[in-house]
């Protein structure tokens, strides 16, 4: 029978005390390897170099009591046994250690008790430390919970503001689009025209920031490797830091494959390198990017944010920066929070990487102190290569102009509904305008073979551009709708295309790709 290893602190003044109790734990099935003391500064230390599985301690001692060696154990909080083995220890004293905190104490004539009391001792604490680890599990669950709760709520909140504010900004650069059309070429008007064209298309970019951390930013994942993304990434950067950044890169040779967005992915490098940079505060420093394969077994897993076990490729930025306190790391992910001075930073970097790699079904974890800078820990699930034929991209002949045909378009916005009926009749459409879903259906049900297209924005009162179509489909089957949307997801698209809508459009991008949308539908009923 294979002997069951255990390390004990002995402290005891008699070393042959101490071997007649190693002799009987070796007789029960334990192998101890043991370290005797006989004074506080002894034990005091060994304590400290430990670990130790149990302490076996005399009562009685020169200098040096048992209930002594026992306080001094007790300092330090280790939840393991301590069990007194004497000769003179009587009843009441032996009550007195056991309020103290001994476990256990064991007569040194009845030396055949140490092993059965000292193995129930060591299942008692295993089982101690076992809940401990439950609790602290379950302590740290809740934490997740709770902070995805917050994220969920802020990408909410996040998300219909930036959807409210597409439409401000879709009139905006609608209304650009046609004053510029309005006026000859070198007019002073232009430029003016030009730079608030120029403001609007930076607020659309951050608009589209805050849809990616809420997840609401549609995602087009493929089979990508990661090491041609680092290493444009590091290019890029190269060419960007000053001369005192050591940009360095700690990559695995072994190919890894993600199922991803490329433009996405690298955004996220770009934005820990440019942090990691700040961080450096304009010092010399280094930033490292790494790049490996790893396997998460099922408690790793669960402990980033409840990702499931299996292969990942962990791909990391650390830097030799400033560090982040406990309170910072809490709240580094949420948009708009930001260390930096006003006006040299958004707040968004963050929050669009943890949108992006969740939209991936990844995690994000963050190691960090003052003073001994920060590693971002980036974990994608990995896949196997998937070889593809090259694609071949199709040369599709700009639509015709319009010919009179007649398009209704239904928005609750009249603003953007202005415009798009001027950009409509521009293109040699005739375009009818509607705010009220139940005017526009009113139309198509007096003269359904009078209107050529129906295009409805999908989020109005009353009734959704979905509800729009499926009306339309009992009125008209043959009739083309287009929904455009702010907040374009998988569920809207299967939604749409068993009602038979032709397409859907982004709503900021309705001024820009409307006019050739329409002539396409109607060209190719496609």
């Amino acid at each position: 029978m294979t002997s069951r290893p255990i390390k004990l602190l002995a402290v005891e003044d008699s070393e042959n005390d101490v071997r007649l109790a190693m002799l009987m734990l070796r007789r029960a099935g334990f192998a101890p390897d043991f370290h005797r003391v006989q004074d506080r500064a002894a034990l005091e230390a060994a304590l400290v170099e430990g670990p130790w599985d149990a302490v076996i301690s005399d009562f009685s001692m020169p200098g040096f009591g048992g209930l002594d060696a026992l306080a001094t154990f007790r300092a330090t909080g280790l939840d393991i046994p301590f069990i007194f083995v004497s000769g003179t220890i009587g009843e009441e004293t032996a009550v007195v250690a056991m309020k103290a905190g001994a476990n256990d104490y064991v007569m040194k004539d009845n030396m055949s008790r140490l092993a059965p009391v000292l193995e129930r001792e060591l299942v008692q604490a295993a089982r101690r430390a076992a809940h401990r680890e439950a609790e602290m599990e379950l302590r740290r669950y809740e934490a997740q919970l709770g902070q995805a709760q917050k994220m969920e709520s802020l990408g909410t909140l996040a998300g219909g503001i930036a959807h409210d504010f597409n439409n401000i900004l879709g009139a905006i650069l609608g209304n650009v689009k046609l004053a510029r059309g309005e006026l000859v070429a070198g007019h002073p008007a232009l430029a003016m025209l030009g730079e608030i064209q120029k403001a609007s298309l930076r607020a659309r970019d951050l608009v589209r920031q805050i849809l990616t951390f809420s997840r609401r930013q549609p995602q087009q994942l493929g089979n990508i490797a990661l090491r041609p993304i680092v290493d444009e990434t590091y290019r890029l950067l190269r060419a960007t830091l000053p001369a005192g950044v050591d940009l360095v890169l700690d990559l695995c040779e072994a190919p890894l494959y993600v199922d991803g967005d490329a433009t996405q992915l690298q955004q996220v490098l770009m934005n820990l390198c440019t942090n990691a940079w700040h961080a450096l505060r304009g010092e010399t420093g280094r930033i490292v990017i790494g790049l490996e394969t790893v396997h998460l077994d099922a408690m790793a897993a669960r402990a980033l944010s409840g990702l499931v076990a299996g292969p990942y490729a962990h791909l990391w930025v650390s830097d030799t920066g400033t560090g982040m306190d406990a309170a910072t790391r809490e709240r580094i992910f949420e948009p708009f929070f930001t260390t930096k001075p006003t006006g040299q930073g958004t707040g968004l970097g963050l929050s669009v990487v943890h949108g992006i790699i969740v939209a991936h079904h990844g995690s994000v974890a963050v190691d960090s102190a003052p003073g001994q800078g920060s590693t971002f820990h980036l974990y994608l699930p990995a896949v196997a290569a998937t070889l593809r034929a090259p694609a071949v991209e199709p040369t599709a002949e700009a639509p015709a102009p319009g010919n009179g045909e007649h398009v209704i378009y239904l928005d609750d916005d009249e603003t953007v509904m202005l415009v798009v009926m001027r950009l409509l009749e521009r293109a040699g459409y005739r375009c009818s305008g509607f705010l009220d879903s139940a005017a526009a259906l009113a139309t198509v049900r007096e003269a359904p073979d009078a209107v050529n297209l129906f295009v409805s924005d999908f989020n109005m009162p009353g009734r959704s551009g979905l509800d729009v179509a499926r009306e339309i489909a009992s009125i008209q089957p043959d009739l083309p709708v287009v929904i455009s949307s702010g907040l374009i997801t998988d569920e809207l698209r299967e939604q749409a295309r068993s009602l038979g809508v032709r397409a859907i459009l982004e709503k900021e991008d309705i001024f820009r790709e409307l006019v050739a949308l329409v002539g396409r539908v109607l060209a190719t009923g496609a």
